[in-house]
């Protein structure tokens, strides 16, 4: 086609031929066939590419004009994506679960897909089939482009995005996936302000021990994109807390408008990037530098955990002078004859800071009464609730213990670690006995016994109430046990049994006790009690696994002809 005849195809009115090998790919609106190569132009008998939007080495992007009337979704605009390299069969393998994957998320903000939406097309003078995938036009910008064209974001801009993209990850997790190729391009922002996540084409499954750091499946195809992709996935091994690094490495660049690869580091890794986003507060920087930590065990442990801190560093924003500020802005002068009275600002502005006044004054109370509250829906199993109403409770009341254990509980229901030995240690002043026996817990599930006795047996000599007594036992007949002290862990588990013989994790504990001096009778009696009783006790993981090696045990005692006993 000569230069005038290309000049005569306005964007509008062009057919796009997808066939990667076709020399001239453009083709005037309403021709059946490419005139270059001959393949169809009418794609899967529905479809027209109208613009090119992408290329990269493995895929091309197209919009698309869907002439299948009547058919699911034909009203929606649409793009198409297409395989042009499909000669690694992971990369076709992990382009073909695309569509699976996006079929699954279709409730969370991500790229809605219809019936039909992967097929396979054959250009006319090839031999292999194109992989291709349809699936809707997201409107907007992706956040590359919005940085260029907007500049670097602040910290509410920043709150507000990364609230929606970790809650939209949480939905992601939940359904059993992560998206393995987080970063500004592959994040679009629409005109209404929502995110949304696209390009699922590097997406996989989650394993069962993932949320365990039990990561033994090695990625076929390494999925890496500079700057973004954290160390574990580099080396082959992607696992959630790898999404976690590169919404944080995504942010890092919205913030300071510099891709993360072109930014120093440290001895020992750690981006240095604060400098260059002094509008954003300390809480915030060290959120984003936990989620880009090198170690996976150090990053929070989930989206959920994530938004949690979110929630706290939002509450920590609402100060006196924001309230002045608010006061004293244009939206609070009184009109009078076309005339603004500063002075009325200023007075709003004295009356509530009176009223912070007495709001500090009676901040005691209202904390106790936020904290209750919070109490009430922990044990609901509410726990967004709870941390919304710890985290009021601890605006008003910096020191309220009881909040910080509270927190620290839900932390540890999350499997951040982290941060509930950071809020126990809070408490501790106030709840001694409580954060005493919690942070022993931690202890033990870090493999840190001889660090867990001391607290324990400090801990024993505060309690007075009794089924704290027992699990304080509990947790020092667990510590021993690890250890290898199967005598003494004995001991100190049939204590916390004659103080609460409804406690589950004792027996299981006591079984594993038993066993392990080849008593198999006893183990026999512990264990069916620890099965028993199990239903009972609630955020626990550890008991789920006792109560498997429990059945285990019991299956093969009644197998062996030893008891007729059914199992609990």
């Amino acid at each position: 086609m000569d230069s005038l005849d290309e000049q005569m195809l306005g964007e509008e009115s062009v057919n796009y031929c997808i066939n990667p090998r076709c020399k001239q790919r453009q083709n005037p609106y309403g021709f059946e066939t490419c005139l270059t190569c001959g393949t169809s132009l009418l794609i899967n008998n529905r479809y027209r590419a109208v613009r090119m939007l992408h290329q990269s080495d493995r895929t091309e992007i197209f919009e698309l004009e869907d002439f299948g009337f009547g058919e699911a979704g034909c009203d929606i605009p649409k793009i198409l994506k297409v395989l042009t390299d499909d000669s690694n069969p992971n990369v076709v393998r992990l382009f073909q679960q695309e569509e699976l994957i996006l079929r699954c998320l279709k409730s969370l903000e991500v790229p809605k897909v219809f019936p039909g939406a992967y097929f396979t097309f054959q250009p006319i003078d090839g031999n292999n089939n194109l992989h291709c995938l349809v699936m809707e036009e997201i409107q907007g910008k992706n956040l590359e482009q919005w940085l260029k064209e907007n500049g670097i974001i602040s910290e509410n801009q920043a709150l507000d995005w990364l609230k929606q993209l970790t809650k939209i990850l949480n939905g992601v997790h939940s359904k059993g996936f992560f998206h393995r190729d987080i970063k500004p391009s592959n994040i679009m922002c629409c005109p209404d302000g929502s995110l949304v996540f696209i390009d699922f084409g590097a997406a996989t499954k989650i394993t069962s021990d993932t949320y365990i750091d039990k990561y033994e499946n090695r990625d076929t195809t390494l999925i890496l994109s500079r700057g973004y992709t954290p160390p574990e996935q580099e080396h082959g091994t992607a696992i959630p807390k790898s999404d976690l690094f590169a919404l944080g490495r995504t942010f890092v660049h919205l913030l300071t408008d510099n891709h993360p690869y072109d930014l120093a580091i440290t001895a020992n890794r750690k981006l240095i990037w604060r400098d260059l986003a002094p509008q954003i507060s300390v809480n915030f920087a060290d959120l984003i530098d936990e989620m880009m930590a090198d170690e996976s065990q150090r990053r929070p442990q989930n989206p959920s955990t994530v938004l949690q801190r979110l929630a706290q560093i939002e509450c920590s924003h609402l100060t006196v002078a924001k309230f002045f500020r608010q006061a004293l802005s244009k939206n609070h002068y009184i009109g009078l004859n076309g005339i603004n009275y500063r002075l009325a600002g200023l007075g709003l502005g004295i009356s509530l800071f009176l009223g912070i006044i007495g709001l500090k004054l009676l901040a005691p109370q209202w904390a106790v009464s936020l904290n209750n509250y919070a109490a009430d829906k922990y044990a609901a199993d509410n726990f967004d609730t709870a941390n919304f109403y710890l985290n009021l409770a601890l605006f008003i009341e910096p020191n309220c213990g009881e909040s910080h254990y509270i927190q620290g509980l839900i932390f540890e229901a999350n499997r951040d670690f982290n941060a509930a030995r950071n809020s126990y240690e809070k408490a501790i002043i106030s709840v001694p006995e409580k954060s005493l026996n919690n942070l022993a817990r931690l202890d033990i599930l870090e493999k840190r016994y001889s660090a867990a006795l001391p607290r324990l047996k400090r801990g024993l000599l505060l309690v007075k109430e009794v089924d704290l007594k027992s699990a304080l036992h509990k947790n020092m007949g667990w510590a021993l046990l690890e250890m290898g002290d199967y005598q003494q862990a004995e001991i100190q588990l049939n204590d916390a049994i004659a103080l609460n013989s409804d406690r589950a994790s004792a027996y299981c504990l006591l079984a594993r006790a038993r066993e392990a001096q080849k008593d198999s009778s006893g183990a026999f009696t512990a264990w069916h009690n620890c099965l028993k009783y199990a239903p009972k006790e609630k955020y626990q993981p550890e008991l789920d696994k006792w109560v498997i090696e429990g059945k285990k045990f019991l299956e093969v005692q009644r197998n062996d002809g030893v008891t007729s006993i059914p199992i609990p």
